[in-house]
């Protein structure tokens, strides 16, 4: 009898959903549409459909919390989670990430206005005293952040940002390219034009360095599902769809 239940119980098991036996992999990350998109416990955006892309290759699933990004830096610094979508690189950060060998994404951050607002400029000098609105948090590039003839007027989220310059709060914003004109194409706009551009940085996958090996085992392992993904374009097909 007691053999029979074992049976019954090992036959039980097996029968259960490949994915219940995957290796959970936890990744941290923060809302930023389109990149990544909350809609009630619905996660979507480009940055998750490609994490669940490459962990449906590798045979893992994907975990994510979403948090503010500087706690996101935090979490990963500490090691609450394995990785972090998709950070770019800088060499204070690569003390605790570990990063993909390829980069996922780019991260396009410009000075912007209204179509038609005419305003040119080939460096931060041709706006001197332009009030330019920015997000609470964001680092935009050394020269933006530390000028001395440019002010700011500070949003605490993108929808705001855009409010304030529809309403004449200010001529110019400084954004991510994708993330802000996908703000104004929900709100039913045209996208905005770009007067400077600011900074244009790949984005890669991270993961830490605080759980020791297994963090470079797992940036090794996404690095090469993310090439495979590449050539068959399975990347370009998802950029599509947000971009």
């Amino acid at each position: 009898m007691k053999r029979i239940l074992a049976c019954a119980i090992l036959a039980a098991n097996l029968a259960l959903p490949a994915l219940a036996w995957a290796e959970k992999i936890s990744f941290v990350t923060t809302e930023f549409p389109p990149y990544v998109i909350k809609q009630g416990d619905h996660l979507s955006g480009f940055e998750v459909e490609f994490v669940q892309e490459l962990c449906r290759k590798l045979g893992v699933e994907a975990e994510f919390t979403l948090v503010p990004w500087n706690r996101a830096l935090e979490y990963v610094k500490r090691g609450t989670v394995d990785g972090i979508m998709m950070p770019v690189y800088s060499e204070e950060r690569a003390e605790y990430i570990y990063y993909s060998d390829l980069p996922v994404g780019r991260e396009r951050i410009s000075i912007m206005s209204l179509p038609g607002a005419g305003i040119k400029a080939k460096s931060l000098d041709d706006l001197k005293n332009e009030l330019v609105g920015v997000i609470f948090g964001y680092s935009y590039g050394k020269e933006f952040d530390e000028s001395t003839t440019l002010r700011m007027d500070r949003s605490y989220d993108n929808d705001l940002l855009l409010k304030k310059l529809n309403l004449g709060r200010y001529r110019l914003i400084a954004s991510d390219e994708n993330v802000i004109n996908h703000v104004a194409r929900q709100a039913g706009q045209p996208e905005l034009e770009t007067v400077l551009n600011l900074k244009d940085n790949p984005k890669f996958l991270g993961f830490s360095k605080a759980i020791g090996q297994r963090g470079k085992d797992l940036a090794k392992r996404f690095s090469q599902a993310i090439h495979d993904l590449q050539q068959v374009g399975t990347l370009d097909k998802i950029r599509k769809k947000y971009f």
